[in-house]
């Protein structure tokens, strides 16, 4: 028996370690950004797509419709024209992975604390992540803490990711529809760059 409940032991400690971000996931969104100062919020809703390392995709079609696409070469921001007969606008630069990107490509580490992140757990189940001072700079998250639907944290089940920025800002994801391991191609990734669009770089 006691063998037993170690070898069970070892194995949901390897699984929080590794099996935590899926290699793909798609899922819908509602982002809340909270300002430290006013305490007003910002909220936009939409659809997240993402594959390791350092892909995502995000739709958001509330307030407004935007793209954001960024790969390991580029990145677009693309803002469709409110009439039709004008131009939208695309911004196209080098790869910069924005906090989420990071944030994504970093919790594959799992839920035990590590050498990036310090893990608690309180008595209802919700995960608090402490950044190190490298992970910091770099991210711009100082903590975070995930909330599950139910008592086990898979990434499957879970429903909130609330981050702490470096500049005191809060910003709230909301998750649902979540698919894990959807085969995603590389030129999902890449943004194609409609007729009549306006391109910055």
């Amino acid at each position: 028996m006691t063998k037993f409940m170690l070898i069970s032991l070892l194995f949901i400690n390897q699984t929080f370690a590794t099996g935590f971000i899926p290699n793909s996931f798609s899922a819908s969104f509602e982002q809340v950004y909270k300002s430290a100062l006013t305490g007003k919020e910002k909220r936009s809703k939409g659809t997240m797509d993402y594959m390791y390392p350092g892909n995502i995709k995000l739709e958001t079609s509330s307030p407004e419709s935007l793209t954001y696409v960024s790969n390991d070469s580029k990145t677009w921001y693309y803002t469709p024209a409110f009439i039709e007969s004008e131009p939208g606008q695309v911004t196209i630069q080098d790869a910069t992975k924005n906090e989420l990107t990071k944030f994504l490509d970093i919790l594959r580490k799992g839920l035990l604390t590590n050498k990036l992140y310090k893990v608690s757990k309180n008595k209802t189940g919700e995960y608090f992540l402490e950044f190190s001072k490298t992970i910091v700079k770099d991210l711009g998250v100082e903590k975070a803490k995930l909330t599950f639907k139910k008592d086990t944290a898979t990434f499957k089940n879970l429903k909130i990711v609330e981050m702490t920025l470096s500049n005191k800002k809060t910003k709230k994801l909301e998750l649902s529809k979540i698919v894990e391991g959807p085969k995603f191609k590389k030129e999902h990734f890449v943004f194609k760059v409609p007729a009549n669009t306006k391109i910055n770089r």
